[in-house]
């Protein structure tokens, strides 16, 4: 008798810590999932949505921040996900003319960031725009470079340059912008921008990326 009863106890030991070991397993399975579920942020995408006066860490879920989406040459959108737009981001940092353009929404708002790139006279230039799809005003613009000369060019990224292109809403017709030189303004020069001191064509190429810039996103602002 005393033999069967530790038998009996051996055995829900036994089937206890068996069970124990399952659950515990079950436990480890799903940590894992979520940790496989996580996508990091890149520093690139943390400085985009800083832009916009969106905070977060890389462990955010950045999805619920932002829709991506890209346009081609032929005004086509469709949405990809966030490595394939920070990719066509970093590609118009380069010379490389850029064949299709990031879109990045901004979830439960009007606003969205747009990128465009030209030439300045010391290599690539290329900007973030912050725009109101609906009034196509822009709400904040940044301005970088490869290789602007200090002093100089370079100032296309200081605030004196960067507030004239603030709040002016975009013709995606005409020129939205122009260079203010001692001339008369003619009716469609579009809003003037007075130049960086000493730095007339990157002043003209920051103005010239701007407009062209921006009418190349016309078939998604104006679908």
């Amino acid at each position: 008798m005393k033999t069967k009863i530790i038998f009996l106890l051996v055995g829900l030991l036994f089937w206890n810590c068996k069970q124990k070991s399952g659950t515990e397993k079950s436990k480890e399975v799903e940590i894992l999932k979520e940790q496989k579920a996580i996508v990091l942020v890149p520093p690139s995408m943390i400085e985009l949505c800083s832009f916009a006066d969106i905070s977060l860490s890389n462990k955010s879920d950045i999805n619920q921040y932002l829709d991506f989406k890209q346009i081609d040459a032929n005004q086509s959108v469709s949405a990809i996900d966030m490595n394939s737009a920070i990719a066509l981001y970093k590609k118009m940092m380069k010379r490389e003319k850029a064949t299709s353009l990031p879109i990045f929404e901004i979830k439960n708002t009007d606003n969205v960031i747009l990128l465009i790139q030209g030439v300045g006279f010391g290599g690539p230039i290329w900007a973030k725009v912050l725009v109101n799809r609906n009034s196509l005003e822009i709400k904040n613009i940044a301005f970088e470079h490869f290789a602007e000369t200090d002093g100089y060019g370079a100032a296309m990224t200081q605030s004196p340059f960067v507030n004239e292109f603030i709040g002016t809403k975009i013709n995606l017709d005409k020129n939205t912008f122009a260079l203010q030189k001692n001339m008369e303004k003619r009716i469609d020069d579009g809003v003037m921008v007075d130049g960086i001191s000493g730095a007339t064509m990157t002043s003209e190429a920051a103005i010239e990326m701007v407009n062209e810039g921006l009418k190349k996103y016309k078939g998604y602002l104006r679908p």
